[in-house]
């Protein structure tokens, strides 16, 4: 009978647990800045590493997942951001071949055109679908936390990316 290696499972569900706790972060208002009140996305950095990194360890079905879950819990339009979770894994999983060989400063600079685009698509997606007019300014601080976030969030997702591999060893 084969023994079953929880430690090398639990390493290997990793990103989608790592991606599910940062969602769970959403929930929780940090209130670090005072004239924003809205919870931000953290989850968007994993999704775009490990996209590019390793896209088997966090499958598109994993993001569809994560993305329903987010938008159960956050109660937002439903489709809206699972959506913008798999349209972010697709884009940067069909260009996966161009991002592998960028280094970090050009890497970030198209985390921060994607995060943008799907950012507007959000925008777009919730106001065609909420009945009230909703601002476009919390888009945009999202935005620019999530760019100046973002590396510190890769370094965690490279971190834990190593450890996997060590484990799979």
């Amino acid at each position: 009978m084969r023994r079953i290696n929880i430690r090398f499972w639990l390493w290997r569900l990793m990103p989608f647990i790592l991606c599910l706790s940062l969602i769970l972060c959403h929930l929780i208002p940090f209130h670090f800045l005072p004239q924003y009140p809205y919870p931000v996305q953290w989850v968007f950095v994993p999704i775009f590493y490990f996209a590019i990194y390793r896209p088997k360890c966090l499958s598109a079905w994993a993001v569809f997942i994560l993305g329903l879950v987010d938008e159960l819990l956050i109660q937002s339009p439903l489709g809206v951001t699972t959506f913008c979770f798999v349209f972010l894994f697709f884009v940067a999983n069909f260009l996966r071949k161009y991002l592998l060989e960028m280094t970090f400063i050009p890497l970030w600079i198209i985390f921060a055109a994607f995060l943008l685009v799907v950012e507007l698509l959000n925008y777009a997606l919730v106001e065609l679908l909420s009945p009230y007019a909703v601002a476009f300014y919390p888009a945009l601080i999202e935005f620019w936390i999530l760019v100046v976030i973002y590396p510190f969030l890769m370094r965690l997702c490279a971190c834990l990316d190593k450890k996997d591999r060590e484990m799979a060893l």
